[in-house]
């Protein structure tokens, strides 16, 4: 099974300027992380601080957007009704090649298919408020 037609509701609602910063990132078809610019440790969620060495000083960098399967689980049973056309799906964690792990939704794969270290890549989908979500889709290289 695919998940081509996979589009949650409600869409993101961040409620910090950290958490906007993400998701505009996503609006623009871009998946970036935050970085410390004093150890170079990558950072995934947003927050004010390094959790190696307590800098607060860091930037916004984009992933190359390419990662492996960490983990999933298959989700049989609809939490609200906007979910109900669409499962069972995939929820990922992937691990990027920057270090970070970041949830998301699988794409393009029947879900017998998903097996560990599986390499995957982002792609968006643009919900029809005009939201964008990072989805991932098996690698082809």
């Amino acid at each position: 099974m695919t998940n081509e037609s996979f589009i949650p509701n409600p869409p993101p609602r961040p409620n910090h300027y950290l958490d906007e910063q993400f998701w505009e990132n996503c609006r623009n078809h871009v998946l970036a992380f935050q970085c410390c610019t004093s150890c170079e440790t990558w950072r995934h969620i947003p927050r004010f601080m390094c959790a190696k060495c307590g800098s607060p000083d860091w930037e916004w960098r984009q992933s190359s957007g390419k990662g492996i399967i960490y983990s999933w689980t298959v989700v049989h049973k609809p939490m609200t009704p906007h979910f109900e056309s669409i499962f069972p799906y995939a929820a990922l964690v992937v691990e990027m090649e920057e270090g970070v792990r970041i949830t998301a939704g699988l794409q393009d794969l029947d879900l017998d298919k998903i097996e560990m270290d599986l390499p995957v890549e982002v792609v968006f989908e643009t919900l029809e408020n005009g939201a964008v979500l990072p989805f991932f889709v098996p690698r082809k290289d």
